[in-house]
């Protein structure tokens, strides 16, 4: 993986989550911090400080502000600048023949008019309160399509009555059911059915925890259809 964007690492987080929930159960302390990363990352919350690079150019215009994550790409950019306007500091030299650092020392010491100021400057990452950000979880919506109507009767069943009493969490909605995708074992797995159960894990294969099972969602490749 060459670029990675904020969704895709919180991808990552649930990815890591359900495999470490599926090989030890008990290591819900560990899930639960990986959980609240991920609803970090969704919100675009920075969760850690940052350091930027920041340049300002002023010049007889005005003046250019540049900022970068990095002081290479940062002097990539003022050098840019200074190669565009070369021929105002009558250098003889090629300044594509020159690093960026180079480009700018020489540009800038040369000109009488013009002057670079750069920094790095630290950004510390926000303090979130946990007890009171809001929990955005991640869901996979497919059809009803995929369980038998036999299963859609369970779910009505289970939907209304407390947690204790139903092998997994489903709730009613109204177009269909939301289904937790959390890991099962013993006699509650053997209660589900097969095709609710192998659509359970399709979801949590793509990092969701909820699974929307939708009258008017689409099909999706890769699970068994039944007629209504």
């Amino acid at each position: 993986m060459t670029h990675m964007t904020r969704d895709d690492f919180a991808r990552l987080l649930a990815r890591a989550r359900i495999a470490i929930a599926d090989a030890s159960p008990a290591d819900h302390i560990l899930c639960d911090e990986l959980a609240q990363a991920e609803r970090l990352m969704e919100n675009h919350v920075v969760p850690w400080s940052t350091d930027i690079h920041a340049a300002f150019i002023d010049h007889r215009h005005g003046g250019d502000l540049y900022a970068a994550f990095t002081r290479e790409a940062l002097m990539a950019e003022v050098a840019s600048f200074c190669r565009l306007w070369w021929p105002e500091i009558r250098d003889g030299r090629d300044p594509s023949t020159l690093s960026d650092e180079e480009a700018a020392s020489i540009y800038f010491d040369a000109h009488e008019e013009e002057y670079l100021w750069t920094e790095r400057i630290s950004i510390e990452a926000p303090v979130v309160d946990s007890s009171r950000a809001l929990r955005v979880g991640r869901h996979l919506v497919i059809s009803t399509s995929h369980i038998r109507p036999a299963t859609a009767d369970l779910l009505d069943q289970w939907a209304p009555m407390i947690p204790e009493s139903r092998p997994l969490g489903v709730a009613e909605a109204g177009y269909g059911w939301f289904v937790l995708t959390d890991p099962l074992d013993g006699l509650e797995r053997e209660i589900v059915p097969n095709e609710l159960w192998a659509a359970i894990e399709f979801a949590r294969a793509q990092g969701c925890r909820w699974l929307l099972l939708d009258r008017d969602a689409d099909c999706v490749d890769g699970l068994e259809t039944f007629a209504w």
